[in-house]
C-alpha cells in the first residue's frame, strides 16, 4: 500500500512542476469588427427554414404556427 502513495504523491509532484515548467496556454478571443447581429440572425432563422423543410408536413405545420407565436409584432421597448 506503501507504494501506491508514494505513487500519488510523484504524480502530484510532478503535475506541481509541469505547471510551473510548461507555459499556460493563451486563449484570444475572436470579437468581430462589425456588430452586425442581424445579419447572424437571418442566417440562423435560413438554416432553421432549410432544416424544417426535411420535416413531415403535420411537423412542419407545427414548427411554423410556434415560430409566428413566438415572433415579436415590433412593440417591444429597448431595455
Amino acid at each position: 500500500m506503501r507504494w501506491l502513495w508514494r505513487l500519488l504523491a510523484f504524480l502530484v509532484l510532478l503535475a506541481c512542476l509541469r505547471t510551473f515548467v510548461v507555459p499556460q496556454p493563451k486563449a484570444f478571443i475572436a470579437w468581430p469588427e462589425e456588430n452586425n447581429w442581424a445579419l447572424k440572425i437571418r442566417g440562423e432563422i435560413k438554416q432553421l427554414q432549410e432544416l424544417t423543410q426535411d420535416l413531415p408536413a403535420s411537423i412542419e405545420v407545427e414548427v411554423r404556427r410556434l415560430w409566428n407565436d413566438f415572433q415579436s409584432s415590433g412593440e417591444g421597448k429597448e431595455v
